[in-house]
């Protein structure tokens, strides 16, 4: 049964270009994991009504403190939602949760958008967009850029792309937890892209960050030379932040991004590479060193640990 939209403004011209109003709107949110969590709660501190589904009951219940909702199922998540939003995994659960027997395309309204906050392969986003389009809703690509501090703190980079109209309603959304919101022309795919591009560039200045101290220890160089160097080189936020957990060897993940989804994504790079005829030399030597981390016992270390890798394999000890 759809709903009643008698007494309110239909969710179609609220949230299609000119159209939009800034009202409340009713968002299924679709993972509620530390990402997914604090983009949920900045939402929700806009005055969004969120309800939540995952597959983990005691996240849902953390979220439900705060005063979301819950769903029995992705599909009653959404029957009712303005916007879906999925902060998943990657290919496999986004696809699943969106097309599967059980998943919530089935049962969105008619217009609705599905919002796609996480980092998935272009290919995978075109595909979405498609299956959207053939079922009458709407479909942006808008994966984010920061750790989940930053999301709770509403300072994330988003790159939107997908249906313009879309993109438009969901720009003023995303305002919610991202301070830089750049909206890029053409398919959805192109946000991935875009996305896949930052991660490339940030996790080969770590692993030559890391080559470099490793380096420095070797010689006897003043590792804290270097860390000031750097910081003053890469002077954004995230860089700085991770010259002086190399500095300081933390592998820390608390907030924040695991070896294991790293490697998630550097996979996703290195397949979208090597699709469109680029080799990424650099990214073999990052998943090599990935995959032993993990053999290490560092999955749910922060990727940065690659660098304990370069620093036992030239001999120190780690």
């Amino acid at each position: 049964m759809g709903r009643d939209r008698s007494n309110q403004t239909d969710p179609a011209d609220r949230l299609t270009g000119s159209g939009f109003q800034e009202e409340f709107m009713k968002i299924a949110m679709m993972g509620v994991g530390n990402m997914g969590a604090g983009i949920a709660r900045r939402l929700m501190a806009n005055g969004h009504s969120i309800v939540a589904w995952d597959l983990s009951a005691p996240r849902m219940a953390a979220l439900a403190e705060g005063g979301a909702g819950v769903a029995e199922s992705a599909q009653a998540a959404a029957r009712d939602a303005d916007v879906v939003i999925t902060s998943l995994l990657g290919d496999s659960s986004v696809e699943q949760s969106v097309l599967s027997d059980g998943g919530f395309l089935a049962s969105m309204q008619p217009d609705a958008i599905h919002l796609c906050v996480t980092t998935i392969s272009p290919d995978c986003a075109n595909r979405l967009a498609l299956a959207h389009r053939s079922h009458g809703t709407r479909f942006v690509a808008g994966p984010v850029a920061g750790r989940p501090d930053a999301a709770a703190a509403g300072q994330l980079t988003t790159y939107l792309a997908g249906d313009r109209s879309a993109v438009q309603a969901v720009a003023e959304l995303a305002s919610a937890y991202a301070v830089k919101i750049v909206v890029l022309e053409g398919p959805a795919g192109l946000a991935n892209a875009m996305k896949l591009s930052v991660n490339y560039t940030a996790i080969s200045i770590i692993e030559i960050m890391g080559e470099i101290y490793a380096f420095a220890e070797k010689m006897g160089l003043d590792r804290a030379l270097l860390r000031d160097y750097f910081e003053d080189a890469f002077n954004r936020p995230a860089l700085k932040m991770y010259a002086n957990k190399l500095h300081e060897n933390s592998t820390t993940g608390t907030n924040g991004f695991a070896l294991v989804t790293g490697l998630k994504d550097v996979n996703l790079m290195m397949d979208a590479a090597s699709g469109c005829g680029v080799n990424f030399e650099v990214g073999s030597i990052i998943k090599r060193k990935m995959l032993k981390a993990i053999d290490m016992g560092l999955s749910e270390a922060d990727w940065s640990s690659i660098s304990q890798v370069t620093r036992s394999e030239s001999g120190i000890e780690v």
